[in-house]
C-alpha cells in the first residue's frame, strides 16, 4: 500500500509538470507522460510477487494447471496495456487510434481466453 501511494504521487507530480509544459511544448508533455507511466509500471511488477506466489501454491497444491491460469493473467495484461495505450493516445489528441487500441486489446484477451474456453467446453462434453 504504501508503494501505491509514491507511485500515484509520482504520476501526479508528473501530471501537473505535463501540464504546465503543454502549451509551449505538447510532445514534450507527452514523452514525459510516457515516461513516468513506464517508471511506474516498472516499479510496481514487484507488486505482481504475491500473485506469482498464488500462482505456485495453486500448482503444487491444488493441482491446478497453467491451461486454467495463463488466459486469465493474458487477459489482464492484454487489458492493461490497451488502457495505458488508448490513455496516451488520447492524451496525444489522437482517438481514433485510442478506439483501435482498445479494439484491440479486447481482441487479443478473447484470443487469449480461447484454450480456456475450450477447456470449459471439453469438460462440459464429457459430463454430458
Amino acid at each position: 500500500m504504501d508503494l501505491l501511494f509514491k507511485l500515484c504521487g509520482v504520476l501526479l507530480v508528473s501530471g501537473c509538470a505535463a501540464m504546465m509544459i503543454r502549451k509551449s511544448n505538447p510532445e514534450m508533455a507527452l514523452s514525459l507522460s510516457a515516461a513516468s507511466l513506464t517508471a511506474v509500471f516498472g516499479a510496481a511488477l514487484t507488486l505482481l510477487r504475491p500473485m506469482r506466489e498464488m500462482w505456485e501454491k495453486a500448482q503444487t497444491l491444488y493441482g491446478v494447471e497453467d491451461v486454467y491460469l495463463l488466459p486469465l493473467f493474458k487477459c489482464c495484461a492484454a487489458a492493461l496495456v490497451a488502457r495505458l495505450t488508448a490513455d496516451l493516445c488520447r492524451e496525444a489528441s489522437q482517438n481514433a487510434a485510442a478506439a483501435a487500441a482498445e479494439l484491440l486489446g479486447v481482441i487479443c484477451a478473447l484470443g487469449a481466453a480461447m484454450p480456456l474456453i475450450g477447456t470449459m467446453l471439453g469438460a462440459i462434453g464429457e459430463m454430458l
